[in-house]
């Protein structure tokens, strides 16, 4: 599918070196940097499935630098099911930690994810989603956005399992958002959980 070649996977130890890296490809005069996260040292204890019952789960962050968004790492696994399926990611506005249910209103074009391609069930492994050049993904300093996770569909339903996990921490410590569940064009119910994430952006070297 379109986005399949957008996903690599990153490893706990190797995130670290993506802190500083120059812009390939990009606009001259812009550097990659790593914005908001929530990456604990402390393992997982919450994995929020999505399946048909629970059909999304979002994570809300406060940008940090003026730039583009370039990409975000999410720890999200295939989940127990037989089943394949495809999930859905979209980055949708969240201002005063609301986030905005209408699709159409995500700062970049879905991505569909193919759950064959994720580490396998409850892996906590960084999973990288390269933006590219979008339109409409300047952020600011100070926006609320959402990092959401959306159930699209199921390969075969031979099972009513989970097709996704999403990894992070009951009562997480990010200061800049939290947790939530919800779906795509209902309205999300914050929690006090919070998933490990991080984001990039492109930040403008010039005066």
């Amino acid at each position: 599918m379109r986005n399949r070649g957008r996903i690599s996977k990153v490893g706990w130890a190797m995130v670290a070196v993506a802190s500083w890296v120059g812009c390939g490809g990009g606009a001259e005069g812009a550097v990659k940097r790593a914005d908001a996260e929530f990456n604990p040292a402390t393992a997982a204890n919450a994995f929020l499935p999505i399946d048909e019952l629970n059909p999304a789960v979002a994570q809300i962050f406060t940008v940090g630098f003026d730039g583009r968004l370039e990409e975000f790492q999410l720890v999200i696994t295939d989940g127990e099911s037989a089943d394949d399926g495809v999930v859905r990611i979209t980055v949708q506005p969240a201002p005063g930690g609301v986030i905005d249910p209408d699709p159409n209103a995500s700062l970049i074009d879905p991505i569909l994810v193919d759950t064959s391609t994720l580490p396998a069930v409850l892996v906590e492994e960084f999973t990288t989603f390269d933006i590219g050049d979008e339109p409409g993904r300047d952020v600011l300093v100070g926006d609320q956005l959402a990092l959401v996770v959306e159930f699209v569909s199921r390969a075969t339903s031979v099972d009513n399992d989970a097709i996704v996990r999403v990894l992070g921490r009951l009562t997480g410590t990010y200061a800049g958002g939290n947790g939530a569940t919800g779906a795509l064009g209902v309205a999300f119910t914050n929690n006090t959980d919070d998933y490990f994430f991080r984001t990039f952006v492109l930040v403008s070297t010039s005066n």
